[in-house]
Formats: C-alpha cells, structure tokens, sequence
C-alpha cells in the first residue's frame, strides 16, 4: 500500500508542474450576452359586470300649487288706485245676474272702461269710454253666460275679461 502512496504522490506533483509551464495563458473569449427577443404580454381586461344602483330620493316631490280659479261672487268690485294699479285684478268671475261695480279712487286722475267688442258693448253702454268719475261708482249687472272683455283707459291701457257663469 505504500508502494500505491508513492506512485499517487509522483502522480499528484506531475500534475501540478505540467499545470505550472511556461505556456502562454488561454485568452477567455466573452461570451456574448443574447439578445431578449421582444415578448408580447396578453394582459385580460376583466369585463365589468354591471351593477345596479338604487337611488332613494328621501325629498319628497312637491305637490305643484294649483292657480286659483276666482269663485263667483254675486257681486265684485274693481278699485282704480291713486297708483295707478287695479285691484283686485282685471279678470273676474261673477254668476248671471251678478254686478261689477268699478270704483275711481284717484282723486287726480280719470279713470275709465271701453268695451273691447260688441258684445262686450251691450254691458258698457256701446264702443265708446265710459268715464268713472272720482267718488262716483260704475254698477254693470251681467245677465248673460259668457266672457266680456273691456280695456281701461285714462290710465296705462290695461285688458281686463270678466267670465259671467251659470
């Protein structure tokens, strides 16, 4: 076994020594990197899924006010004011029979109606104006259904419509 030592160390030192000559050293090459070749990404876009939104709308809506429709009277009174303004308005209602009284409560000013068409003229004492004087009322009593129509004058002209009901 000795003899098998020895040939293994004689072996072991010519390796070394024939690793240890004066040969020029191998000249390492660069290994050439590779190019990444481009690479297509397939991305899944997840398809939404709807969802459903309920809206409680906690105001309540509000009931829209109805106009007013006048209530007839048996008898309605027009002001024409120092203002130049007519209360309580130019149109009113009033059933067969009833009367409108216009009043001129403008001491400075006359004030007046003209009938707008002839059958409004039956009520109005023809097409021609009707002065009211001041402090003096103007009683028109209305015995026929329909509506008449009559502009104010001596003023700014304003149309007025009064609707005889049943």
């Amino acid at each position: 076994m000795k003899k098998l030592l020895v040939v293994l160390a004689i072996l072991f030192i010519g390796i070394l020594l024939a690793g240890c000559t004066s040969q020029p050293a191998p000249v390492v090459t660069p290994t050439p990197t590779p190019t990444p070749a481009p690479t297509t990404v397939v991305t899944t876009v997840p398809t939404p899924v709807p969802t459903t939104i309920v809206v409680v709308n906690t105001t309540p809506t509000p009931t829209p006010t109805p106009t007013p429709t006048p209530t007839p009277q048996p008898s309605v009174t027009i002001t024409f004011t120092r203002t130049l303004t007519i209360t309580p308005g130019t149109t009113v209602l009033i059933p067969v029979g009833g009367k409108v009284i216009f009043i001129n409560d403008d001491p400075f000013k006359p004030h007046g109606v003209v009938a707008i068409n002839v059958g409004s003229g039956k009520y109005f004492g023809g097409m021609s104006p009707v002065t009211i004087p001041y402090g003096k009322p103007l009683e028109v009593t209305f015995d026929t259904v329909g509506t008449y129509d009559y502009q104010t004058v001596f003023q700014p002209s304003v149309v007025g419509k009064i609707i005889v009901t049943k």
